[in-house]
């Protein structure tokens, strides 16, 4: 075993270690509307244990985590991430990942500083593994140069022909267990060696399964530590029933006590296991983050002498929307969204019409305002908004109106889409006398319910 100490100081010096996590994929196997490392348990989302567990290790210096497009601006990833960084006193830099697990491990390799010397790749829905796994296979690999961890096979393993049905096979053959084991994470390699591998399958186009088997291709020995059981990877929602149950343990213990487990069995990884109280409280625990739908409508008039303000731009037009505030029918319907999809009422309730503090006020601010109490609750999936106006035209400022909305939310801007429509001339909007606006807006609801 390596010394904790030596690792702790002198090896740094020389021979620092960095952390990646990939976390792009959308675990859709999981079968939630969110991906599965931000679904969250016991308090924090898996991706926070993970990252958690990870940065508190003191061989690891920093860390590079890979996100999914857009998910680098969540209100929810930036404060784990300033978190993380001031709890542990390490970098923590994130990035936008690729379309596989390979191309965002390769992306993070490139950002990790040119003095460090070995990396350690560990899945972002696997929480559950101990510092002395890590520890462990790192120390195989300053041996070998690489190594991974698994663990032996204990069911049959039969060769199957699939069938007319999804859930049906037909057996082929029999195989040996013997010399065959599960790979999981993490895994240890030479920074260098690791970079030239991802370099050499990104020339050859070859995707592998792990970053064990890029090694393995390109003709070096991958040395295999034996792992552990409970170092479970996410993939299915019975996954997260089982996680739900350690992790649930172990928060409530530290609840009552404000320190780690000193109570019941101990299981690998730094938990206790502690059953759960029935089937209720595991349901709340697939509670914990759910889709929510919020519907807006906002109309005012048309007026001379009123500027005509649209999601924050100002739109050049004779006449302007006449309102208590500035009047913005599309921030005042997206604000009811929310609201609604949160049950939290409407825009009235949280800026009366006839308060003297909100004269001439800017919609798109107290839609931020409203945001900064909502986002602690929720995020933002998709805003679908339309304005309905005969004048003025309108199109040529829907993408001010976009980046406006979407830097009010801090949401990405393609998680933002605005229609502009003709009343054809109908009604009192066809006649140009006033704009209205709609939006229909889907929220992940966190916290239990």
């Amino acid at each position: 075993m390596l010394n904790p100490k030596r690792q702790a100081g002198t090896m740094k010096m020389s021979e620092s270690l960095w952390a990646v996590i990939p976390a792009a994929g959308q675990g859709i196997r999981a079968g939630g509307r969110v991906p599965k490392q931000f679904v969250e348990l016991a308090g924090k989302p898996i991706l926070e244990w993970t990252l958690d567990k990870v940065m508190s290790m003191p061989e690891v210096d920093g860390a590079v985590i890979a996100l999914p497009h857009g998910y680098e601006n969540f209100g929810l990833v930036q404060r784990m991430v300033r978190n993380l960084e001031s709890k542990h006193d390490k970098p923590l830099v994130t990035i936008t990942g690729g379309q596989t697990r390979q191309e965002s491990v390769g992306l993070a390799l490139e950002k990790i500083p040119p003095h460090v010397s070995w990396v350690m790749v560990h899945d972002a829905a696997r929480p559950l593994f101990s510092r002395d796994l890590a520890l462990r296979v790192y120390e195989a690999a300053r041996e070998h140069l690489a190594a991974v961890c698994g663990i032996s096979i204990t069911d049959t393993v039969k060769a199957v022909i699939p069938s007319h049905r999804e859930d049906l096979w037909f057996v082929h053959s029999t195989l040996s267990r013997d010399g065959v084991v599960m790979i999981q994470t993490p895994q240890v390699f030479r920074l260098g060696l690791l970079r030239q591998c991802h370099e050499m399958a990104r020339r050859d186009g070859f995707l592998g399964t792990d970053d064990g088997q890029l090694v393995e291709r390109y003709g070096h020995k991958v040395a295999v530590v034996r792992g552990e059981r409970l170092n479970l990877k996410v993939t299915f929602p019975e996954d997260l029933a089982v996680l739900s149950m350690v992790l649930e343990g172990h928060g409530e213990h530290a609840e009552k006590t404000g320190r780690p487990e000193t109570a019941g069995r101990r299981i690998p990884g730094g938990f206790r296991y502690r059953r759960p109280s029935g089937l209720s409280r595991l349901r709340r625990q697939y509670e914990v983050a759910i889709p929510v739908t919020g519907l807006g409508f906002d109309v005012h008039p048309l007026v001379s002498g009123r500027r005509c303000v649209l999601g924050g731009v100002e739109i050049p037009s004779p006449k302007g929307l006449l309102g208590h505030s500035d009047a913005d029918v599309l921030c005042h319907a997206v604000s009811d969204a929310v609201l609604g999809a949160l049950s939290l009422g409407d825009i009235g309730k949280w800026f009366p019409p006839g308060d003297p503090r909100f004269k001439d006020a800017r919609s798109l601010d107290l839609l931020k305002n409203i945001w900064s109490e909502a986002g602690k609750v929720s995020e933002i999936f998709h805003l679908d908004c339309t304005l309905v106006a005969q004048e003025p035209r309108l199109s040529p400022y829907i993408e001010d109106m976009r980046h406006n909305i979407s830097q009010a939310l801090t949401i990405p801007v393609d998680r933002v889409s605005i229609k502009a429509t003709s009343p054809e001339k109908l009604g009192s909007l066809g006649r140009s006398e006033g704009i209205a606006a709609f939006c229909v807006a889907t929220l992940i609801r966190k916290g239990r319910v």
